[in-house]
């Protein structure tokens, strides 16, 4: 069984944003699927109930440990129920996926790996213009390491 990050997006074309990224952050074509999924029927309006209605998910496979990678960049990009599940992922695809199953929900706040915020705070830091240009991120990064510590 495989570990796998699902979340929902409106359109294929989100979907696949959220893929280039995540292959931007070293995943590979055979982590990351696409898929259209039925979902349950639209109750807007009598004729628009008669219709199932379509979205699209993407789903990882986490077997690396890169799961709050994952939350990270399926939250950034605009997915929708978030969730965790275990399942068969072969040829980069999630071969038992089920549709009418869902797996344990992603919680709030959960897949943020410290230091999220970093490189806007250290952007922040006053320049002498004497440092070595690194010196100043490590000095801020040593920082919020024993603050977090």
């Amino acid at each position: 069984m495989s570990s796998i990050i699902a979340g929902r997006f409106d359109s294929i074309a989100s979907a696949e944003d959220a893929a280039r990224t995540l292959f931007a952050r070293g995943f590979s074509v055979w982590d990351v699927s696409i898929v259209s999924v039925r979902g349950p029927a639209s109750q807007q309006d009598d004729a628009a109930a008669q219709q199932p209605a379509d979205n699209v998910m993407l789903a990882a496979c986490v077997n690396n440990g890169l799961g709050s990678v994952v939350i990270d960049v399926l939250r950034e990009t605009g997915a929708s129920q978030l969730e965790r599940a275990q399942g068969t992922w072969e040829c980069g695809q999630w071969t038992d996926f089920d549709p009418a199953r869902h797996g344990e929900p992603v919680r709030e706040g959960e897949g943020e790996y410290w230091p999220r915020p970093l490189a806007s705070d250290a952007t922040a830091e006053e320049s002498t213009g004497n440092e070595d240009p690194g010196s100043e991120l490590e000095h801020f990064v040593n920082q919020k390491r024993v603050e977090h510590d």
